[in-house]
């Protein structure tokens, strides 16, 4: 029984951690310009979204996902990726999907963030519709505009965003 304990213990380790800090990603990010009018827009309209985004957590806390700013040790300000754990007051507890780079110190996947500090968000309701993303539509007309095809993955996703 003992062993059987460990190796529950093991898989359940390898599944968290393929869960939440392997890569993520299928496609490699765009390259865009972070003054870009339409990256700056998304990044307004998420700021100004914020109730809606509080709202359907209450509803879908199983599936949000945020972009937030955050200053590393070395001065310089990453846009961190990270899933949405609890949200208490003005403190949003996430797990880092994406750990900044120029930050030193030691850092935990477990952060909370502060509501001012979310430059986007995305949460997925359970018939997979997906609400806010607003970097990711604004990245997604940005690649058309630069002439970019999308893969089929990503033109399926595209069709799934809705307006809050």
């Amino acid at each position: 029984m003992y062993w059987g304990l460990i190796v529950v213990v093991i898989l359940v380790g390898f599944w968290l951690h393929n869960r939440y800090s392997s890569e993520s990603q299928d496609f490699p990010p765009l390259e865009t310009d972070p003054n870009d009018p339409l990256v700056l827009e998304a990044v307004e309209l998420a700021k100004a979204t914020m109730d809606e985004f509080l709202e359907l957590f209450l509803r879908y806390p199983n599936d949000a996902f945020v972009k937030l700013g955050f200053e590393s040790d070395c001065g310089v300000v990453e846009h961190l990726g990270a899933h949405v754990e609890a949200i208490k007051g003005n403190e949003v507890s996430v797990f880092l999907v994406t750990p900044p780079i120029t930050h030193e110190g030691k850092m935990a996947h477990n952060y909370v963030c502060q509501l001012q500090d979310i430059e986007d968000w995305q949460i997925t309701d359970s018939d997979g519709n997906i609400y806010g993303g607003f970097i990711q539509r604004a990245m997604f007309t940005i690649a058309e505009r630069e002439g970019i095809a999308l893969p089929p993955e990503l033109k399926a996703m595209q069709n799934k965003y809705v307006d809050v």
